[in-house]
């Protein structure tokens, strides 16, 4: 099976792109950086070390190419494969999409009937139905039922945690990464024979995995790089080695979880464990992780249907406690990066409009809501501690 992958950084390289491999496919990596590409084609192997409690185990990877994303030949080779994988954050996904939809119409020019799958492997629910959504109003309606018959759109969940730090080894391709990883895909939305692919796991509910991971692991991590920054640490083992920090995460994430337990009707001490599983990890020595890493794209992380709003917005609606979600969101607001532009957007924001307006055009949360009220309260709190 050929298999292009789209983003050839931490999670391309150090997860998908290495489980492909593992599965024996012949892989081409695509990537907007030419330095990777050149690194990649000419050192033509890298390792990856996973690294757990009392584990760790180096895998050797090699077998791949790699072309760089602005050359003419990625459009031969997206209508040739039969699956495309990509882990280029959500808010790249716009930039591929033209890419995707030239290719594909050049596969149905040369009359191809392979059928092609594409699993977008992005921090976003339904990433991949939301790149189709793009892709179908690029290509032409006349090829739209080519198009419906012959390209698959597969949704995923995808969880595990490769920081950005230096390379153990002299070429800067290999990989620390956890030993945790799961990757969950939406059984129904296969074109053709489902492929096997080491640590990819197939799931007829898929919605309920990617709540749970978004809602509890996004939302404990989002929170921890928040608080953390406030306190000005510099990774997230550090931060969540902070006792105050550690029980607001902790509090946020049960807050999170009792909404999906009820929309799920997941088993509590099932889901509660999950929680302190996802604490233990946060707090793995071997994976310093940058809170300024995990706290960008504010702006994203603040809308009304992510992993900070939508948990409080549940939560109120079953009259459940939602006081951890709030400070994790007062931190967000206060993050400003200069390395960040959605942060300084944000910081600029609330200059001009006020914390309350600001908020409102951010997350549309209405202006005259308790928890409107109970945001501005622990943001003006935090402001006054520690700025």
């Amino acid at each position: 099976m050929k298999v292009l992958h789209f983003g050839a950084g931490n999670i391309g390289r150090g997860f998908i792109g290495r489980a492909i491999l593992q599965s024996g496919f012949d892989l081409t990596f695509t990537d907007i950086n030419q330095n990777i590409i050149d690194s990649l084609n000419y050192h033509k192997k890298y390792k990856v070390k996973l690294v757990g409690y009392k584990y760790e185990k180096i895998f050797n990877i090699n077998n791949f190419r790699a072309i760089q994303l602005n050359n003419p030949d990625i459009l031969n080779i997206v209508s040739n494969v039969d699956l495309i994988t990509t882990a280029i954050g959500a808010l790249s996904l716009d930039k591929i999409a033209l890419i995707l939809a030239q290719g594909i119409i050049l596969k149905i020019k040369l009359k191809s009937t392979n059928l092609l799958n594409v699993i977008a492997c992005e921090n976003k629910v339904q990433a991949s139905s939301y790149l189709k959504g793009i892709v179908l109003k690029i290509i032409p309606i006349k090829y739209h039922e080519y198009f419906n018959n012959y390209i698959g759109f597969i949704d995923c969940s995808i969880d595990t945690i490769i920081p950005s730090i230096f390379s153990f080894e002299k070429n800067n391709l290999s990989l620390t990464a956890e030993n945790f990883r799961e990757w969950i895909v939406d059984k129904k939305q296969f074109k053709g024979t489902i492929p096997k692919i080491v640590d990819m796991t197939i799931s007829n509910n898929l919605k309920s995995f990617i709540d749970r991971k978004i809602f509890t692991l996004n939302t404990g991590h989002a929170i921890t790089a928040y608080l953390g920054w406030i306190k000005k640490y510099k990774t997230i083992y550090e931060s969540i080695k902070d006792n105050d920090i550690k029980n607001i995460v902790q509090g946020a994430m049960e807050e999170s979880g009792l909404t999906l337990i009820k929309k799920y009707s997941f088993n509590k001490k099932n889901h509660f464990s999950y929680i302190t599983q996802i604490l233990h990890r946060f707090q793995n020595p071997l994976l310093l992780d940058k809170v300024e890493r995990i706290a960008r794209n504010p702006l994203q992380k603040l809308a009304e249907n992510e992993r900070l709003i939508k948990p409080l917005l549940i939560a109120k609606k079953y009259s459940f406690s939602y006081h951890n979600l709030i400070k994790g969101i007062a931190a967000a607001l206060c993050y400003k990066n200069k390395n960040d532009l959605e942060s300084i957007k944000i910081f600029n924001l609330i200059k001009i409009l006020g914390i309350k307006e600001a908020l409102f055009q951010i997350s549309n949360l209405p202006l005259d809501s308790h928890e409107m009220n109970l945001i501005v309260f622990e943001y003006i709190s935090i402001k006054k501690k520690f700025f």
